[in-house]
């Protein structure tokens, strides 16, 4: 069977450069893979959903995802960045208000990519160590945020729980996590959803509606929203 464009493009695992048209404008991506941390490496969610974002970007009266990604005065965070791909692309899309975040050891990657593309950015994007886990670092970001932006993160089972308490600690409660998904580790993953399910409404992109030239098979879009606490309901219906 021949390879697809697609799965062509996508096995980019040994080439130290990965370029991404977005929005008349192309990123640069240094990836690092001899690096022992993951985020140094460019991964193929993050493509996906920018171009998903890219693809349903203009608003019209048959885009099923207008009001979703009306990025007008909206703000946002993205969780483990790695690379800053995601970041960079949503504000090449408009999403300009926003803050990029990983952990300490991936930061000069990060910092790095950002340089490289600041030509294209013209503005040097906000960036901030942050572990799931910790309470201090996700206040000092200051949410809530319109958009929670997170890719590729699901693969370690043990940060799973931190992962999905951050999510809902820093979107708001009519926001939206914007997830690129793609099963990497079992535990993790049916984790993850268990806990997802309890937190948000989840709502799983047509893969007809991604992007046709990144349509990766195993890739996932994912939006969710916060569901709505029984405290909250019981005190609407009280009032």
């Amino acid at each position: 069977m021949l390879e697809s464009k697609l799965e062509r493009r996508m096995k980019f695992t040994d080439s130290p450069v990965i370029e991404l048209p977005v929005n008349g404008a192309v990123l640069s991506l240094q990836q690092d893979n001899g690096s022992m941390h993951v985020g140094t490496s460019v991964w193929p969610c993050s493509l996906v959903l920018v171009k998903f974002m890219e693809r349903w970007a203009s608003p019209s009266d048959n885009n099923p995802y207008a009001r979703v990604l009306d990025f007008g005065g909206k703000r946002a965070v993205e969780l483990g960045t790695g690379c800053g791909v995601a970041g960079m692309g949503l504000f090449l899309l408009g999403l300009t208000d926003l803050v990029l975040t990983d952990i300490a050891p991936v930061m000069p990657a990060l910092k790095r990519n950002l340089k490289v593309n600041k030509p294209i950015l013209r503005k040097n994007l906000k960036h901030s160590v942050l572990y799931w886990n910790n309470a201090q670092q996700i206040a000092a970001l200051n949410p809530p945020f319109d958009f929670v932006v997170a890719t590729d993160v699901v693969y370690i089972r043990e940060s799973v729980p931190s992962l999905v308490s951050a999510m809902e600690a820093l979107v708001s409660d009519d926001g939206v996590v914007l997830l690129g998904y793609q099963l990497r580790a079992p535990e993790a993953h049916e984790l993850f959803w268990e806990l997802c399910d309890k937190a948000f409404h989840i709502e799983k992109v047509p893969h007809e509606h991604l992007h046709p030239d990144y349509a990766y098979e195993e890739a996932d879009v994912f939006l969710l929203r916060k569901k709505r606490r029984s405290c909250e309901r019981v005190s609407e219906s009280d009032g």
